[in-house]
């Protein structure tokens, strides 16, 4: 589990569960930085990096020569780190089959949210577009109900809703911990749209938004809305 240096420090063992990681070394001192880079990128697919530990704080940067650059400061204790991989051009809908007849809409309620997805069109106008996406948890039956709020310019807002795998919430999740979303901050913004998502982990409350996001956040974002917008298509019931 661990090694002595000639100091008599202990180490730690830096694990990969998945192929194309990196690093200098695998064993580092409790404090000591470590740096992992991952360069096996495919196109079309989105990828989700995270650790086995709570405790772990992935940084994470990139450029050419080295593809995905994660940094983070060793703890007292073995870390593997994980890599999840999704083909973006594909859609699996496993083997969940809901009863598309159900008025799920009834059945919302506010405070069984799990994740939230808010985009909106930024305009001079006094009404602003926007929509969301929201995922909530079912007091009981199979699934997860998917509502999609919708507002206009000169219209009121309008709400549906289907249900959805209860993996959806995961595939979002993983786009959170790829991106290390919930460490985001002191970010440059974007002109044109502004996105927020919210959700709940290890007990404390998240709300994300591209104020924050680093340069590559926007497609954070955008993948996130991919995977609910493609549950969306595959489940609901609405005209497409």
């Amino acid at each position: 589990m661990f090694g002595l240096s000639g100091c008599g420090k202990q180490k730690y063992e830096l694990k990969f569960d998945g192929y194309g990681f990196e690093s200098e070394k695998n064993k580092y001192a409790a404090g000591e930085n470590v740096t992992v880079y991952y360069d096996m990128i495919a196109t079309d697919t989105d990828y989700s990096f995270f650790t086995d530990s709570d405790d772990v704080e992935l940084k994470r940067d990139y450029d050419n020569k080295h593809g995905y650059i994660f940094n983070f400061t060793m703890p007292e204790h073995d870390v593997t780190m994980k890599v999840e991989s999704r083909n973006t051009m594909e859609y699996d809908p496993g083997v969940f089959e809901p009863d598309k007849t159900e008025n799920v809409v009834d059945e919302i309620n506010p405070d069984n949210m799990a994740f939230d997805y808010f985009e909106k069109t930024v305009a001079s106008e006094t009404e602003e577009e926007h929509e969301e996406m929201v995922l909530y948890e079912r007091d009981e039956g199979a699934g997860m109900i998917l509502a999609r709020y919708v507002k206009e310019e000169g219209k009121e807002e309008t709400v549906s809703a289907c249900l959805v795998p209860e993996d959806t919430i995961d595939d979002c999740m993983g786009i959170v911990r790829g991106y290390d979303m919930e460490n985001w901050k002191d970010g440059q913004g974007i002109t044109g749209k502004f996105y927020v998502i919210k959700f709940s982990h290890n007990g404390k409350d998240f709300r994300i938004t591209s104020d924050d996001m680093p340069e590559e956040g926007r497609n954070a974002f955008s993948s996130i809305s991919e995977i609910l917008w493609k549950a969306w298509m595959q489940y609901s019931t609405e005209d497409q």
